[in-house]
């Protein structure tokens, strides 16, 4: 069985989604941004070939760029440093340096906001090590964190809000939730990829055109396509 394009949406943890096979064409669809598939025709040892592989260009959180050279992003001579839109995975991972950067900026950037865990030795799902204290009872203040964005070739996708944070399930420090900052070092993990994650998919409308070998995306309330598309089926 081989689509030349499919598609897929992805809500939120109480609502159902969508995955659609063939073309699509909605009149409240936003327009899609797309990116270009990366393929190799050499087998590498540390390139997936099977996975949908884009190129991240670079990263931004708040309105600051991080300040990190082309190459950081470009997979080696080995084909370590491809980076993988996977939906099997739950969050995103990068690597190294890349995680160093974007770690050490989301924290600067939210201090006096957010209040760190008081256990430096913590470390969520073994490669998510920021992670802070919230007090639910006075209000989380989501939509005040600075927005982090993954700029590819032709695309940017924006992650903010409640997908900036993740609640560690059935932790807590007092009367405080641990919640953690959703990327992670891969480096920990022993990837050699930076793998962008279901998490950071959500509420975002995933085409894949395998035909044109491009990856295409567009925010959207993945709840409400599914509602739409069950009254215009």
């Amino acid at each position: 069985m081989g689509f030349p394009k499919f598609s897929y949406c992805i809500s939120g943890f109480d609502s159902s989604g969508v995955l659609l096979l063939g073309d699509t064409s909605f009149s409240w669809l936003k327009t899609l941004n797309y990116t270009p598939l990366i393929q190799i025709s050499n087998p590498l040892p540390y390139f997936d070939r099977v996975a949908y592989t884009v190129q991240l260009v670079g990263i931004k959180v708040g309105d600051k760029m991080l300040d990190l050279p082309r190459s950081a992003f470009l997979p080696d001579h080995t084909g370590a440093g491809q980076t993988m839109v996977d939906s099997g995975t739950h969050f995103t991972f990068l690597m190294g340096p890349l995680y160093a950067a974007i770690r050490n900026e989301f924290l600067q950037q939210t201090t006096g906001v957010l209040q760190v865990l008081e256990d430096p030795n913590f470390v969520f799902q073994q490669a998510m090590d920021l992670c802070y204290q919230i007090n639910e009872s006075v209000g989380t203040g989501f939509s005040n964190l600075p927005r982090v964005s993954l700029m590819f070739d032709g695309a940017e996708m924006a992650v903010s809000g409640e997908r900036l944070l993740y609640r560690v399930p059935e932790m807590s420090k007092g009367s405080d939730s641990v919640y953690c900052f959703t990327f992670g070092n891969s480096d920990l993990m022993g990837i050699e990829a930076f793998v962008i994650g279901n998490h950071h998919q959500q509420n975002v409308w995933m085409e894949f055109d395998l035909v044109k070998s491009r990856v295409g995306f567009a925010e959207t309330r993945c709840d409400l396509a599914s509602q739409r598309l069950e009254i215009d089926l």
